[in-house]
């Protein structure tokens, strides 16, 4: 008697699971149909001294330097960078409408945010661009002084507290060498629609030129995932 109500259980069971699958179906079936193909074209940690795709120009034209420095307990990254561009080109992509860029940024010693400082015309300025679209336009300060990010800097000036969306501080390297708090550390991650190939540019315009001990850069665990949305 218990053996055949459990039967009929399952039985009833099976039927209403059938039921209800065939009732979700459309909005399953919509659901999977709009999972984007990703494909993760760039990936580097730069633990192998590589810099592969990577090219570095300052105003006199290309440097010849891989640029991959220890940084923190021998942790390898690309940089340190002080009036310099890093170029990444990546001519040949799999099929895709997105394109995700993801990396660690270090803005290492004394950055002053949005202060001009006498005798020029423009802060400490950081740049990322994606196939000539700017992406980041801003400043970052270790000091006292306000900054930009994650706004931008321009017509509109946001005074944004030191260290604003930052990920905390870490040790300096050579003016604020001996300060814990001599490095901060950002996440920069940017989503937007693409196809082709890309062109990823970082650079910067440092107040004084080429003072790479006084205030400079670097990134690390670089990541560039293109995605193909249905």
């Amino acid at each position: 008697m218990i053996n055949t109500g459990i039967r009929n259980m399952k039985k009833q069971t099976g039927k209403w699971l059938f039921v209800l699958c065939i009732c979700l179906y459309p909005f399953l079936s919509g659901c999977f149909k709009n999972i984007p193909l990703k494909n993760v074209v760039y990936k580097n940690d730069f633990e192998r001294d590589s810099a592969h795709g990577f090219t570095f120009y300052n105003i006199y034209g290309r440097v010849d330097s891989t640029k991959i420095t220890s940084y923190l307990n021998n942790n390898k990254v690309l940089g340190r960078f002080n009036s310099v561009l890093a170029q990444l080109k990546l001519d040949t992509l799999p099929e895709h409408n997105i394109l995700k860029v993801e990396f660690d940024l270090y803005v290492h010693d004394k950055w002053d945010g949005n202060l001009i400082p006498a005798g020029s015309t423009l802060p400490d300025l950081w740049k990322m661009t994606i196939n000539g679209m700017i992406v980041h336009l801003t400043t970052f300060s270790n000091g006292t002084q306000p900054q930009s990010f994650p706004n931008d800097y321009g017509t509109t000036v946001f005074n944004n507290p030191p260290l604003s969306n930052s990920w905390g501080t870490l040790p300096g390297v050579c003016a604020n060498a001996g300060n814990n708090k001599g490095t901060t550390h950002y996440k920069i991650e940017y989503t937007t629609g693409h196809t082709g190939g890309l062109v990823l540019e970082l650079s910067d315009v440092l107040q004084p030129f080429n003072s790479l001990c006084l205030k400079s850069w670097s990134i690390d665990n670089l990541s560039i995932i293109a995605a193909m949305y249905q």
